[in-house]
């Protein structure tokens, strides 16, 4: 077989197997390394839990980047849960403590001062990540599963009763 290197030094084609298959690993490797920098940062499961309003503020502010907005989702779609319900009250019980818990409910409405949930973007990232993990849920049914999880916070464990600083 004569040399496939030309004048310039560079291969001519056809490649000789050997240097072909060294191209295509190398070119695989730099995709294989390409994608790992694109996926969500820490697509684990660990969600840091919020226990104050400077926490969900935090949040709020956090989630204006797209990509933390999608790896929240994305984390919160793997939460699961037995149904929509389930899901929707295993989410809030991991990103809330029953104690911020009782400061909201959906609509902010009402005699106790609580802030709205619904129109945030820590909301946006629950309902779609329920509706990631559960293709039927809808979000009415996630608003109402949300809501009454949010109305029942005071009575639980770490979640102050019903008196509001």
């Amino acid at each position: 077989m004569q040399d496939a290197v030309t004048e310039t030094g560079r291969w001519a084609f056809p490649l000789p197997c050997g240097v072909f298959q060294k191209k295509v690993l190398s070119l695989l490797v730099d995709i294989r390394h390409r994608l790992k920098e694109t996926q969500p940062a820490s697509s684990a499961v660990h969600i840091d839990r919020m226990d104050t309003m400077e926490d969900f503020e935090l949040q709020e502010q956090s989630l204006s980047d797209a990509q933390a907005f999608d790896t929240l989702v994305l984390q919160i779609s793997r939460i699961g849960g037995r149904n929509t319900k389930d899901c929707a009250h295993k989410v809030l019980d991991r990103l809330f403590t029953n104690s911020l818990m009782a400061k909201f409910n959906l609509k902010g409405k009402g005699k106790r001062g609580k802030r709205p949930l619904e129109g945030t973007k820590v909301y946006r990232a629950i309902q779609e990540g329920i509706m990631k993990f559960d293709k039927a849920a809808t979000e009415e049914f996630i608003k109402g599963s949300v809501s009454e999880h949010l109305k029942h916070a005071p009575q639980r464990t770490g979640g102050g009763g019903f008196s509001m600083p």
